[in-house]
Parts: C-alpha cells; structure tokens; sequence
C-alpha cells in the first residue's frame, strides 16, 4: 500500500497545484526587495500614464504597445505606489498561474501523444486498436510502440506533467522575466498565451467527442467517451463555442501584453498536426481556412503596430519593413546570423544556467562567416533535424523542439532588435525545453520510475537553490551591476549602470572609474558622458562637466537628462539664461520632468521671476509628490514673504519626504525660534547637524539658542 501511495498522490491535481504553489513561493521569497532597476524604472517608476487608471479606460488605450501589462502596473501603483513589494507580488503570482497552466498543458500534451504510435499520416488511436492492426513495418514500429507505451503509460503521464511544471517554475534562467518587475512584458504573455493554447486543446477535445456521439469518428480514449442523447450533444457544441472563444481572446491578451505572442498560431498549427490530426486529407481541407486567417492575422498585427508607431493606414503596406524592426541601427542579415548563436547560448543556458547576465549585451555578427557562426548553424539545424527525425519516434522530443524553435521565432530571427540576447526571451520556450527533458528522463528509465524521479527530484532542488542565489544578486543594484560588468569587461552599458550605482552609494570616485571604462569601449556612448558629467559636477570641475554633458547631447540632441543636468551645470556657472534655455528643452522632450520644472524654478527665482518660478515648482510636486527640493525651495519663498504658516508646511513636509534633509531642518529651526519655542529649534538645529556638521545656518543657530538658553542638551 506504501509504495502505491505516492504514484497516487503525483496524480492528484490538487497536490500538483498546491506543490507548484509552494515551490513557486519558497525560491522566490528573498525576490520582493529587489528594487526597480534597468528598464523598470523608465517603463514603470518614472512612467507617468500608469499613475492614473483613467488612462486605460477609453480605446486610445490600444495605441499602446502593451496596454494589457501597464494597465496591471497602473493597478499596482493605485493600491501601493512606487513599493516595489506589491509588484513582486504580483509577478510572482502570475508565475505561480503560469505553473499551474503549464502541468495543465503538459497533462493534455502527453495524454494525446500517448494516442500517437504509428505513422504521421495516421489519425489518432489508441494503443490496443492500434496493435490490433496488421504489422506493415516489423523493423521498427513494434519497438517504437513498446517504447512509447513504457513512458506514455496512464500513471505515469500525472508525474511527467507535475515534473514539467515544477522545471519550469525553479528554473534560474526564468528570475529575469519574473524578479525584474518590467519583464511581466514576458510572464503576462505567455501566461495569456499558455491559457491560449489549453483552451484550443479543450475546444479540439470536446469537438472530436461531439463527432463520436454524431457517429462519424471511434476513439478509445477514455476523456472523449461518447455521448448519448441530442441534449448532451447540444451542451457539448455551446463548451466548444464556448473554449474557442476563450482561445481566441486569450491569443488577444497575450499579443497586446507582447507582441513575440504573434507565435501563437504557428502553435496551434503545431498543436492541431501533433495532438489531433496528422492526416493529409484532413490538412487539405484546413488549408481553405488556414491561409486566408493567416492573412487576417498578419494583417490586424501589422495595423495595430502601425497604430502604436504613429503610422497611418493608408501607407501599411510600405511601412511593412519598418513595422517588423524594433531598431534601424541593426540590419537584418546581421542580426539572423548573430541569433544562430544565441540559439546556441540560449540552449547552454538552459542545460547549465551559468553566467547568467542581466544584461548580455551579445555581439552582432558581421555575417554568416563571422566567428563560430557556421558550426552554430549546423548545431541548430542538427537539433532541428532530430526534432524531424523523432515526429514518428518520439513525438514529445519533436514537440519540445519545436515549442522551443517557434516561440523565440519572433525575437531570434530576422526581425532586428536593439539587443540580440536577453534571459526573459526564454520564458515561454521554457515549456517546450522542460517537455524534452522530462520525456527523455523518463524514457531512459522507462523501467526504474524511481530512478527517474529521483534524477528530477535532484534537478529540480539544484535549479531551485540556483534561482534563490541568483535572486539574490538581483536585491542589490550595486550587486547586480558590479556582476554583470565583470562578467561581460565589454559591456558599456553594465560599466555605464555600475557606476550610477556606485555614484548613489556615494563613491564617486568609483563611479568615474566605471564611467571612463565605459567610454573606452564606446566613446560616443549618450549616458556614460551625461554620468560622467553629473559626477564631475558633484567634485565641482563644472568646466569639465560642461564637456561631458556637451558630448552626451552631439551624440544624442532629445536627451532630457543631460539637457537638465546642462541646466543645473550652467545656473551653478552663473549663466542663468543659458540654464533656462536647457532646462526648457528637457522639458521639451519630457514634459513631466519634475527635476527640469525644479531647476527652471531655481533659475528664474535667481533672476529676480519668483512668481513664474513658484509655478514650475508647483508643477514639480504635483508630477512627483515625493520630491522634496521644490518644497524646500517654495518654503524659502513664503519664509521670505513673511508667512511663516506656509513656509512651516513646505519645510516639514520636506522633512517628511526626506527625513535626511539637513537645510530644511535648519529652516524649521528658524521658525520655531521666531516663535519663541526654544526648546524646539534647539532640538532641530541639533537634527540638522546631525546630518551635515558642516551646515553653516544650523551651527549659527544652534549657538544662538545656547546664548538664549545656556543649554547644549
């Protein structure tokens, strides 16, 4: 009884679902300090749109790339702000759904291929219908049929799902679509696109057993057992109306979440030749609908991303080359040859998930024979041949292959993008990788379940901890950058990161160092030399700053941060006109730019313009509420108007906003001493020199309450 205790417990989907939650929870638990980092903090924590749900609430919200996945963020900014926590939250929920989707999926997939034991030409039977027939082939079906009996058998295909699953969940290389909170892009897709997929599975399911009640097919398997009476039959067809529905607006949510789920309908091609009908007649007759839906498809993708590029209508046709490339600056030979490779690097990467990078940053290649490029073509055409060779054989291997081939179609192809490689682009090939491990594993010890199990179970706990170690590089920005850097000498951007991080920690000396190596590699790199600037700046070398900011801008004119910093550079110079002219053309390009609308006040207050400078640093508080330098700034100017009322609330809601704010406790301290509370201003003056000894007003102050007290405590 013992030893059938645990087959039955891995057949139970409850306990599948409730281990696939716990896993999922347990390795991503140290994830939810993780800050926002790289992409996340334009696309999420300085995105404007996201902080006001009524932007997704009329149809302009389509002329978005992705309104699915900001209108989530904006749902995560109304309940918890900027606390990164919530958003964790709930990237790692959807993982935990896509989990659950995906030993769902992998139970469905195994359950048909288990149907699948003679030619491809053949429509689905079972085992014992099909060894009933007459052996045209005695070399080589029989051990096939044997084989794939072993591991497709009815207690084992339960466990295989769960394993599938549970890889796909722990695996390292998936921390960067569900830690790096931008990546959702990647999670929230594939989690419409995995449900997507189900559904048709369902709709196919519960049409071939509306056919077999209507008496046009036999079938064996026991999930598509006949139906008796006209009253079942009908219920069945509103199912089936019904999941293709759920199909297709799934195939909607995933390709408005990310546009590599315009993959989906090559996989329910793949889905329909490998889980139902592997007939030539039958294909004839999908080919009347298949081409001119095809057609549809492309068509309604190609207007929507013209509609989200500015691009009218009328001229979609000629802006097809522009619409199937995310940049100009890559051509698309050299971009295909280069993905040979990453093929290669993504396929090492998942066998063995180290030297995980953040940021990659993969070298184009030049062409076809440029490096190992050719011996990366033959290794893919060679896996791609096994997946050809195994359809009859071995149709899970053939299945995962493809999965794998089609999913990354989009981004590793012909269709150029800025970064050849990054992690989160194998996030949904992950499936299809975990099927062809899983049956393999399996098939090797078809006759030892316990070894098979025992080998996963290993697997699983090895790339488990691998995710939690690797999640815990991601808590520190510094960390993160500091590892990708030396991982990758070359990448410029990963120097460029480094160094803001060092410059936050207050090691600017560092940061130059990191700034300067970056430029080495890419002297006309934009955000090295803006970096560079602001750090010079910080030392006091304005003239050399000045430089720095003058090179970011040649190489990159509507760049609002460098324009800002050009501003605050010029304002600390004394050249207020030029100051404004910058901080006016940040504000240009970014018009919800609170640090450019609080430089341009601080300039125009300096020319003697306090009325037009209060404006703009109204504007900087109601853009960023957290921002506490334009209300120290307007506190000075009720302060100076006498309305010490005012002046108290700007200051003290600096403070509070930024309790490190040494001159706005100073300036509190002036109040409370105006007002003949002592004992407080002594208490805010001490504050105040706690956190800057050197600040002039706050010694001068706390000596005068000591002269009015003859306290020092």
């Amino acid at each position: 009884m013992k030893s059938k205790s645990l087959p039955i417990m891995f057949a139970s989907p409850w306990f599948a679902v409730i281990l696939i939650a716990a896993v999922t929870l347990v390795i991503y638990s140290n994830a939810y300090r993780v800050p926002f980092v790289f992409d996340g903090i334009v696309q999420v924590e300085n995105k404007e749109k996201i902080r006001e749900l009524k932007n997704y609430v009329s149809l302009n919200v389509f002329k978005s790339r992705r309104p699915m996945v900001e209108f989530s963020f904006a749902i995560n900014y109304q309940l918890g702000k900027l606390n990164p926590v919530g958003y964790h939250l709930v990237n790692v929920l959807i993982h935990m759904a896509n989990g659950v989707l995906v030993y769902f999926l992998a139970l469905n997939v195994f359950g048909r291929l288990s149907f699948f034991q003679g030619a491809p030409g053949e429509s689905p039977v079972a085992l014992k219908s099909h060894h009933n027939r007459k052996k045209k082939s005695r070399k080589s079906t029989p051990t096939i049929q044997k084989s794939n009996a072993a591991v497709f058998s009815s207690s084992k295909i339960p466990s295989m799902a769960l394993w599938v699953a549970l890889l796909f969940v722990v695996h390292p290389i998936q921390t960067q679509a569900v830690t790096y909170i931008v990546q959702r892009y990647a999670s929230m897709s594939a989690m419409f696109y995995l449900a997507s997929v189900f559904f048709y599975i369902q709709a196919r399911k519960l049409q071939l057993n509306s056919e077999t009640s209507r008496g046009k097919r036999t079938h064996s398997d026991d999930s598509l057992k006949p139906d008796t009476g006209k009253k079942s039959a009908t219920v069945f067809s509103l199912k089936i109306l019904f999941y293709f529905v759920a199909t297709v607006l799934s195939g909607v949510f995933a390709f408005l979440s990310k546009e590599n789920a315009a993959t989906l309908p090559g996989i329910i091609l793949l889905v329909e030749y490998f889980l139902f009908d592997r007939s030539w007649r039958g294909w004839k007759k999908k080919l009347l609908w298949i081409v001119p839906t095809g057609a549809l498809l492309v068509f309604l993708g190609l207007y929507f991303l013209s509609s989200t590029r500015g691009l009218k209508f009328g001229n979609l046709l000629e802006d097809v080359s522009i619409l199937t490339r995310e940049t100009g600056t890559v051509d698309r030979w050299s971009y295909f040859c280069t993905q040979f490779n990453v093929f290669v690097e993504y396929i090492r990467l998942l066998f063995f998930p180290l030297s995980q990078n953040v940021d990659h940053m993969y070298p184009l290649k030049s062409g076809f024979f440029d490096g190992l490029t050719p011996l990366a073509f033959v290794f893919i055409i060679s896996v791609l041949g096994v997946g050809i060779w195994n359809v009859r054989k071995r149709p899970a291997v053939s299945f995962g292959i493809f999965w794998f081939f089609i999913t990354l179609s989009i981004e590793s192809s012909i269709f150029p993008i800025s970064d050849a490689m990054f992690e989160h682009r194998l996030y949904l090939p992950v499936f299809g990788f975990a099927m062809f491990v899983v049956y393999v594993v399996f098939q090797i010890f078809s006759h030892k379940r316990a070894w098979a199990t025992l080998f996963l179970a290993a697997t699983v706990v090895t790339l488990g901890v691998g995710t939690y170690l690797r999640n815990k590089i991601w808590q520190d920005p510094l960390t993160l950058w500091q590892d990708s850097a030396q991982k990758n000498p070359e990448n410029h951007r990963a120097h460029t990161n480094y160094g803001a991080e060092l410059n936050d920690a207050g090691h600017v000396d560092l940061a130059i160092r990191e700034y300067s190596k970056a430029l080495e590699i890419k002297p006309n790199f934009a955000d090295a030399n803006n970096n560079l600037g602001s750090a010079l700046m910080q030392r006091g070398q304005f003239e050399e700053a000045i430089q720095c900011f003058s090179k970011a801008l040649q190489n990159k004119s509507r760049f609002a941060a460098a324009n800002n910093n050009m501003g605050v550079a010029l304002s600390l110079k004394g050249d207020l006109n030029g100051a404004i002219r910058y901080f006016k053309e940040a504000l240009s390009i970014t018009p919800f730019f609170a640090e450019a609308h609080n430089g341009l006040g601080n300039a125009l207050a300096q020319r003697g313009n306090i009325e037009k400078a209060m404006v703009e640093w109204a504007k900087a508080v109601e853009i960023d509420p957290h921002y506490a330098k334009p209300r120290y700034n307007m506190g000075v100017v009720f302060e100076q108007k006498g309305d010490m009322r005012k002046a108290k609330k700007s200051f003290s809601e600096a403070v509070r906003i930024n309790p490190g704010y040494a001159q706005a406790y100073s300036k509190l301290g002036f109040i409370s001493a105006r007002q003949g509370d002592y004992e407080t201003a002594m208490r805010l003056f001490k504050k105040a020199l706690e956190i800057n000894p050197r600040l002039a007003d706050a010694q001068r102050g706390f000596r005068e309450m000591i002269r009015l007290t003859g306290k020092r405590n």
